[in-house]
């Protein structure tokens, strides 16, 4: 696994590795390995560099391998390097680009571990306990929004789904609401023949999106890779004779690791039925809960509470 990389090199106490690589040599990956185990993997022009702002951070760095990698294909490496390490097991420190969050997290302190375990396994298993939000100035700012989605041709058939999305893909929605999830409402998109009627976003990314293109409606997925591979072969070609217009999009977001895929549905009963399928659901819940253990979600400021009363109610 560490093709290329040089032996590891003892930097424990050292505030500078500059004698350790020639300048005009040191763009590419590095591993830092600390006392604890975990390890960090990233990119840079100037590895001497980066290792002193890791400093700053990690007081613990005892070792460090390197590898040159040109300009052009750090990203490329370093997300299938990261993507390599997760899957051999490794502890990583990194949170852009991994898919799977490591150790306690602040949704820990509202759906217990055997909870979330329960969730995963038993695809039948919906936990709509806790109350709902109040916030009477968000909910203000937005109500003028919803008044305008709701008059929208599609608005019914979209709320429909979207609640079946919240039922079936995010975990405990009420206690996880807003902290950890959030729904917009008409947010705006430059492309006029584009209606973005509502996405939904955890963490730091979009998960589902629900838009009118060019009076067809469509529904965007992010899931997890890994269980669909499992269920349908690596190259989903099962999954795509199920399902025959399904379109697999290079949409990608960092905060959702490697182990991501995002799938284009085209109108509402075929939505539905998607987010039905045994194989779907597990796919949908991986991805979503990951994205809950790494943070809070960064855009509930843009929470529209008198749609999430649609999606939330049983």
């Amino acid at each position: 696994m560490m093709d290329g990389f040089s032996q590891p090199h003892h930097v424990q106490g050292r505030d500078s590795i500059a004698d350790l690589f020639p300048s005009g040599k040191r763009c590419g990956l590095y591993i830092l390995q600390f006392s604890d185990g975990e390890i960090y993997a990233g990119q840079a022009l100037d590895v001497t560099r980066r290792y002193v702002q890791h400093r700053k951070v990690h007081c613990d760095i005892e070792k460090i391998r390197f590898k040159r990698v040109a300009k052009k294909n750090l990203n490329e490496e370093e997300r299938a390097l990261i993507w390599m390490l997760e899957h051999e097991g490794y502890r990583l420190r990194n949170i852009t680009f991994t898919s799977i969050p490591r150790g306690e997290s602040d949704f820990d302190l509202i759906m217990s571990a055997e909870e979330q375990e329960r969730w995963l396994k038993d695809t039948s298993y919906v936990d709509l306990s806790g109350s709902r939000v109040v916030d009477p100035e968000l909910r203000r700012k937005y109500s003028r929004k919803f008044q305008r989605f709701a008059a929208l041709p599609y608005s019914n058939e979209i709320m429909n789904v979207l609640r079946k999305y919240v039922h079936a893909g995010i975990p405990t929605p009420l206690r996880s609401e807003l902290s950890f999830w959030g729904c917009s409402c008409l947010p705006g998109y430059s492309q006029p023949k584009v209606t973005i009627y509502s996405r939904i976003n955890i963490y730091w990314q979009e998960v589902f999106t629900a838009l009118d293109y060019e009076g067809e409606l469509e529904f965007s997925f992010h899931l997890a890779l890994s269980p669909l591979e499992e269920a349908f072969g690596e190259s989903l070609s099962l999954l795509h004779e199920k399902f025959p217009l399904l379109e697999t999009t290079e949409n990608f977001y960092e905060p959702g690791g490697q182990d991501q895929i995002n799938l284009i549905v085209q109108g509402a009963d075929s939505a539905k039925t998607f987010m039905q399928q045994r194989e779907i659901i597990p796919a949908m819940r991986l991805f979503n809960l990951r994205l809950m253990k790494k943070g809070a979600c960064a855009y509930s400021r843009y929470h529209c509470m008198d749609l999430a009363d649609r999606l939330t109610r049983i």
